[in-house]
C-alpha cells in the first residue's frame, strides 16, 4: 500500500521551462489538475505528497503552502538521502515516486526495486520512461501528475474487471457471422463497440505509429492479411500531442520493432503500453477486411 508520494518539480509538475529576471527567478507555471491531485485526491486516499528538488524557490514554496504539502526539501541534489530520511529502508515498498530526468533515478531505482511505484510525464528523459510502471499520456505541467495519481489510485478490481470485459469481447467477435458483417461502427453496451473496415495495406513507410489511453484495440482480421509492428511505449518520444477526441497519440517510429503478420481468422490485441503500426503489406498490397474492437478500460 502506497503512504508517501515523493515528487520532483521542475520538469515534472511544471514544463521545465526557467523564467530568470535580473533579479533571478520570476515565474513557475503549475497545472490547476496537478493541485486538485495533490490537495484531494492524495488527501483523501491517505498519500503525503512529498517535495523532493535540486532547485531552490520562493514560487515553489507557496505553491507548496497553498496546496498543503508540508514535507519539502529544496536544494537537495542528494534525492536518496531524503528518501531514507523520511522512510527509511523497511517502507521502500510504501512508496511512489514521479520524476522526469537523471537526478530522480537516485531515488526511482531502489523505489522500483523495493516493490514501490514509479511514473514520469510522457516527455521524460529515455531512462526514466525505461524504468517507469506508468508513462503518462500528457507532458509534464499539462496534468501527467494529476494522470499518474489517479492511475496509481485505480482499484485493482478495475484492472482486473477490465481483463474480463477484453475476454467477453473478444468472445463476442469471434461469434460473429462473418457472412453478415456490413462496413460501419457496432455498439454493443457502454464499455464496448467494435468498427468493421475494409482497406487495402500499404508500405510502412506511409504507416503512423500509434497507441490509445481510454480503449483497449483488439484487431481481428476477416479477409486477407497485414503485418502490425510494435513496441514498448517506454523507449518512445511523442510526434503530436494526445487526441482525447479521437483517443489515440502519435510517436515517432523505431528502426527495430516486433512485427506481427495477422492472417484470416487471426487477432492481436493492444494495451495502452504498445504502441503499433498496422496495415502494413507483407509482399505486396492487398485488400483487407478486419474488425477492431474497442473495450473502454475500467
Amino acid at each position: 500500500m502506497i503512504k508517501y508520494l515523493f515528487m520532483d518539480i521542475d520538469g515534472s509538475l511544471t514544463d521545465g521551462k526557467i523564467y530568470m529576471g535580473n533579479t533571478g527567478e520570476l515565474m513557475k507555471a503549475f497545472s490547476v489538475k496537478d493541485g486538485y491531485a495533490v490537495k484531494h485526491l492524495l488527501r483523501n486516499a491517505g498519500i503525503e505528497p512529498i517535495v523532493i528538488t535540486a532547485r531552490e524557490s520562493d514560487i515553489l514554496s507557496n505553491r507548496c503552502k497553498e496546496l498543503g504539502i508540508t514535507r519539502i526539501y529544496q536544494g537537495r541534489g542528494d534525492k536518496l538521502s531524503v528518501l531514507k530520511e523520511v522512510v527509511g529502508r523497511d517502507n521502500i515498498d510504501q512508496c511512489a515516486y514521479f520524476g522526469d530526468d537523471i537526478l530522480d533515478l537516485q531515488c526511482m531505482i531502489p523505489i522500483k526495486e523495493g516493490g514501490g511505484i514509479i511514473g514520469c510525464p510522457v516527455d521524460a528523459v529515455e531512462e526514466i520512461r525505461t524504468l517507469a510502471d506508468h508513462i503518462c499520456i500528457s507532458e509534464a505541467g499539462n496534468g501527467a501528475f494529476r494522470e499518474f495519481v489517479e492511475w496509481l489510485l485505480k482499484p485493482v478490481t478495475d484492472i482486473k474487471s477490465t481483463k474480463e470485459k477484453v475476454l467477453k469481447a473478444i468472445e463476442h467477435l469471434g461469434a460473429l457471422d462473418r457472412s453478415k458483417l456490413k462496413l460501419g461502427k457496432y455498439k454493443v453496451d457502454e464499455g464496448f463497440y467494435y468498427l468493421v473496415e475494409e482497406y487495402m495495406t500499404s508500405p510502412i513507410e506511409s504507416c503512423r505509429l500509434v497507441s490509445h489511453k481510454k480503449y483497449i484495440n483488439i484487431h481481428w482480421i476477416i479477409q486477407g492479411q497485414e503485418a502490425i509492428e510494435m513496441i514498448d511505449r517506454a523507449r518512445l518520444k511523442t510526434i503530436e500531442r494526445y487526441e482525447q477526441k479521437e483517443d489515440i497519440m502519435f510517436w515517432k517510429k523505431q528502426d527495430t520493432m516486433i512485427r506481427n503478420v495477422l492472417q484470416k481468422d487471426s487477432y492481436i490485441v493492444f494495451y495502452p503500453e504498445v504502441a503499433y503500426m498496422s496495415n502494413i503489406f507483407v509482399d505486396s498490397p492487398v485488400e483487407v477486411k478486419k474488425i477492431v474492437g474497442k473495450v473502454l478500460i475500467g
